[in-house]
């Protein structure tokens, strides 16, 4: 009895978290309502409550898991690598988000808060760049913020065109930024 129950609770939030991630590539998270998202997922308002408070809160449910996931493809990551992330766990996060790719266009896009925003960039305080530690550590700061905004950008762009690429070939573009600067190109 009390694995249907789990089951169907697993159900449940999966439909609302698919319809709000359907909602969400047309509307900002403010513009939805607890209604449309019933609507949508096939289930009653009572319900919804009895799982989250409002759609912020179902939004960052979405997000907990989202980085959960992507720290669990981080924590494989050898600690004694003097280059900050490989290439082998930068290719799984890719791949993690082309198997995701309507999640993160929308938690990556202008529709969500600029707070879920910043919980992805928080992967900056994860993800550790090696710097010379001659730098400042100011100026090792706003290399970490170009270096991950940067990277979410091209993510942005990557997701939004269809991921074309393969993630192996995203992954080597943007070591090679991150690590070697975009004069590496010429």
């Amino acid at each position: 009895m009390e694995s249907e129950t789990n089951q169907r609770v697993r159900l449940t939030k999966k439909l609302l978290k698919d319809a709000l991630i359907t909602l969400m590539q047309e509307k900002h998270i403010s513009e939805i309502s607890v209604r449309a998202l019933c609507e949508l997922a096939g289930i009653n308002r009572s319900t919804f409550y009895s799982h989250y408070s409002d759609p912020n809160a179902l939004l960052q449910s979405i997000v907990q898991e989202v980085m959960s996931n992507l720290k669990k493809h981080l924590e494989k990551q050898p600690s004694d690598d003097k280059r900050g992330i490989s290439s082998k766990v930068m290719v799984q996060i890719l791949e993690y988000a082309k198997a995701n790719a309507s999640v993160f266009k929308v938690l990556l896009s202008e529709n969500c808060d600029f707070d879920v925003q910043k919980d992805v960039l928080k992967l900056s305080r994860i993800v550790s760049f090696k710097f010379n530690p001659s730098h400042s550590g100011r100026t090792q700061e706003y290399l970490t913020i170009y270096g991950t905004t940067g990277s979410i950008s091209i993510l942005q762009k990557w997701l939004q065109d269809g991921m074309i690429e393969q993630p192996e070939e995203i992954s080597k573009l943007l070591l090679r930024v991150l690590y070697n600067g975009v004069s590496s190109f010429e």
